[in-house]
């Protein structure tokens, strides 16, 4: 059976998701961030709202009392006004939403991603069947889902607010041009808030959901995960040889007893023999140890035998109650038993 006929059940790996992530495919909700970057650009209006008016008014102002003169003397004039009001509007207004989108993107992805994978023409995509796949697909059903969710919100929030201001709007033209400005704003304020506040809360809905249709998407079949365990594993045969070896090693046989020992840990209550020979024992082992009264005569025989004694009462205890005679010494005292060795050039 090919992978592609597999069904895919497993969960994708850590190293999955990796790669897919160098790829630039990652869970994320655009609506998230269209709603904070809407969100951030009607509060970068609302704030320097006053200040763009004054500079459309300026220019209005400069092209109405242009009138009287020459339109050749007046155009690369009027012009070069009307870009810097634009770019006066444009530029913050551009950097504010760009600053925002990449804040939102980062925190939603968990993280920066550069990738130009997703730029790169993708062939499938035009394939007829893939196509019509991909148009059944839960995705797809889930982004109808949230684009009605969207309207049905937006609508309700645009026939709410125009319901509560549209006597205000027919009495604008009894009012005046001084009306017309203010009432606007008060009608398009909530308006644009709502839209923002609508991406946002469709978007917080959307991040566990696009989350879960990703992991959905990267699950791998048994072929799959085969092959991946494979190739971080290595070939089993070489595995099953190396686990051999190591058990040989693990297995083999050492001669207890002090004399047998190149370093001692001593205490008052306890005494540890340990034996660390280069080539012959990959990690320290015990090869005899005592506590009480046997600790004098113990200390007594290591003198004989002209064997480094350290005082570390904590360590010997902690060998004494942790490791049996013959037996590796647990990776927690690595550190401090390699210090005793090297300071006393046994390494």
């Amino acid at each position: 059976m090919s992978q592609e006929s597999e069904e895919k059940k497993l969960p994708a790996s850590e190293k999955k998701l990796r790669d897919a992530r160098r790829k630039g495919q990652v869970s994320n909700s655009r609506d998230l961030v269209s709603g904070f970057s809407i969100f951030a650009a009607l509060a970068f209006l609302y704030i320097a709202g006053s200040g763009i008016m004054d500079r459309i008014k300026q220019f209005a102002e400069l092209v109405a009392s242009a009138q009287s003169a020459p339109f050749a003397q007046t155009a690369s004039a009027m012009i070069h006004q009307a870009m810097i009001t634009l770019l006066y509007i444009v530029v913050p207004l551009a950097g504010v939403v760009i600053v925002v989108t990449i804040l939102v993107s980062t925190i939603a992805t968990r993280g920066p991603v550069f990738s130009f994978e997703p730029l790169k023409p993708q062939f499938e995509h035009v394939n007829p069947a893939k196509g019509l796949k991909r148009i059944a697909s839960l995705r797809n059903v889930v982004e109808f889902a949230k684009s009605l969710m969207k309207t049905i919100l937006l609508a309700t929030v645009f026939v709410a607010i125009m319901a509560a201001w549209l006597q205000p709007l027919f009495e604008v033209p009894a009012c005046g041009q001084s009306c017309l400005e203010p009432t606007l704003l008060a009608i398009l304020t909530p308006l644009g808030a709502a839209a923002a506040l609508a991406f946002i809360i469709v978007g917080l809905i959307d991040v566990p959901i696009q989350r879960g249709l990703f992991l959905r998407d990267m699950r791998m079949t048994k072929t799959e995960y085969k092959r991946e365990h494979k190739d971080l594993e290595g070939d089993p045969l070489i595995r099953q040889e190396l686990q051999r070896q190591r058990r040989d090693v693990t297995s083999r046989p050492y001669k207890l007893g002090l004399a047998n020992a190149v370093l001692v840990v001593a205490g008052r209550d306890h005494l540890v023999g340990l034996r660390y020979v280069r080539g012959e024992t990959p990690v320290p082992v015990v090869v005899g140890k005592g506590e009480g009264a046997a600790v004098a005569s113990l200390r007594s025989q290591a003198r004989e035998l002209d064997l480094a004694i350290v005082e570390d009462a904590a360590l010997a205890e902690a060998l004494f109650e942790r490791t049996a005679p013959g037996a590796y010494v647990e990776a927690d005292y690595f550190p401090a038993i390699v210090a005793h060795l090297v300071k006393n050039g046994l390494v």
